[in-house]
This record gives structure tokens, C-alpha cells and sequence, in this order.
């Protein structure tokens, strides 16, 4: 009886053979948990959006031509775009990730859809994403960058927009 014996140059390219599927399968881990780490830090975003548009962390605001700040409980975003109720969605314009992001005219002026950077603009200064002016009712917020895109992910990227 022989037994079989593989040439060094076949155990040599077994050998590379599986350690070129182990490196993949490690790949194929990293990728997946990075995926999840990038989903919980959206998550978490996400979370504290909600609790700035509900007002439960407070945002500060100011009125076009008033020198004085909003009282916190006034510059919460549901006051007027909505907390599930019909009156209080009728003042401004419900905040969806659709009518955010979908290129539609606004306020009179050309097609335009807010991006991170023209949405924080808009809540920062006032001009929306076709360089039109809105209504000077709306507060002029004071957000830093990481404040200004947990609302954004709020607000794009959760179902439950208005949902208290």
C-alpha cells in the first residue's frame, strides 16, 4: 500500500490557496463589523436629533431682528413642523428625509434638494439651498457642525419624523 505524498510545490500552493481564504474571511469580519460600528454611530446621531427636534436637549435660536435668544422651549423644531399633530404641522412644513432630499422648488425659487452642508446653512443663516431667503418667523439657530448633522440624520434617515 503507498500512501501519497503531495510534491512541496503542491503543499506550497494549499497552503496559499488557504491562507488567501482565511485572509478573505478576516476581510469579510472587519468590513461587517465597521459596518455596524458606522450604523450605531448613525444610530446614535439619529437619537440625539430627536431629542434636539423634541426639544429634550436644548437648542438655541433667535428671531430675525430680535436681540434677545428664544427660550429654549420656543426654539424646538416639533413647535411648527410637527410633533404628530395636524395644528402644529400646518405652521411650517413637515421635515422628512424625502422633502428634504428630493429636488423640488421651494419657496418660489428653482428645483433644489438641502445636502448636510445647505441644510446647516439654512438653519445657521437663513438661506435654503437655492440661495432663497426663508421666512424670518423661522429661528436663526447657533449649531455647531456635530449638532447641526445629528438633526440632519434625524431627520433623513429615521421613519419616525414628527413622532413624539
Amino acid at each position: 500500500m503507498s500512501q501519497f505524498h503531495p510534491s512541496p510545490a503542491r503543499s506550497r500552493a494549499a497552503w496559499t490557496f488557504l491562507g488567501a481564504v482565511l485572509g478573505l474571511l478576516a476581510l469579510s469580519c472587519l468590513l461587517r463589523a465597521e459596518a455596524a460600528g458606522t450604523s450605531a454611530l448613525a444610530d446614535a446621531s439619529a437619537a440625539t436629533g430627536r431629542r434636539m427636534f423634541f426639544g429634550d436637549a436644548a437648542l438655541q435660536g433667535a428671531i430675525v431682528g430680535h436681540p434677545e435668544a428664544l427660550p429654549p422651549r420656543l426654539a424646538v423644531c416639533a413647535n411648527c413642523h410637527g410633533d404628530g399633530g395636524a395644528a402644529a404641522a400646518s405652521f411650517g412644513p413637515r421635515l422628512e428625509g424625502t422633502r428634504l432630499t428630493e429636488v423640488r422648488g421651494r419657496r418660489g425659487g428653482p428645483p433644489s434638494a438641502f445636502s448636510p452642508v445647505s441644510f446647516c446653512r439654512m438653519l445657521r443663516t437663513g438661506v435654503d439651498p437655492a440661495s432663497i431667503l426663508i421666512t424670518r418667523q423661522m429661528p436663526r439657530y447657533t449649531l455647531d457642525d456635530k449638532q447641526c448633522l445629528d438633526l440632519w440624520h434625524y431627520l433623513t434617515e429615521t421613519s419616525d419624523v414628527g413622532s413624539n
